[in-house]
C-alpha cells in the first residue's frame, strides 16, 4: 500500500490529516507524508515509527528563493543548502577571507 498525507501542525501539536493539500493557517507547517506500507505488514503487533521535522532553512536565507511548488524534498532543500554555503564561501573569499572547513570529531589515521 502506497498513499500520500498531509498533516497540519502547530506549536500545540497536530491539528489535522487530510488526503489533499488545502493550505494551512499561518501559525502551521503542512507536512507532506509518503507512506509505504509492506503487504506482511498488516499484522500485530503495532508498528513504531519517529517522523522528525526539521527547519530545513536554520541558517540559510531563502527570502530571494523563487519556489514554484508548494512542497520541497530534503533533497531540494540541501541542495539550497550547499548553494548557499558556497556562495558564501566565495563572498567572504573575495573580501579577502580565508573559508576552512569545519573541524570534525573524526581521528585521522597516520
Amino acid at each position: 500500500m502506497k498513499d500520500v498525507i498531509y498533516l497540519l501542525a502547530n506549536r500545540s501539536g497536530v491539528q489535522a490529516m487530510r488526503k489533499s493539500f488545502t493550505g494551512a493557517k499561518k501559525d502551521e507547517v503542512c507536512i507532506k507524508l509518503h507512506v509505504e506500507v509492506d503487504d506482511k505488514a498488516f499484522s500485530p503487533p503495532t508498528i513504531e515509527k519517529w517522523v522528525v521535522v526539521n527547519d530545513w532553512k536554520e541558517g540559510i536565507d531563502v527570502d530571494d528563493v523563487k519556489f514554484e511548488k508548494q512542497f520541497i524534498t530534503e533533497d531540494e532543500a540541501e541542495m539550497i543548502r550547499q548553494k548557499r554555503l558556497q556562495k558564501m564561501r566565495q563572498i567572504l573569499e573575495s573580501q579577502g577571507y580565508t573559508v576552512q572547513e569545519p573541524v570534525t570529531d573524526e581521528v585521522e589515521e597516520v
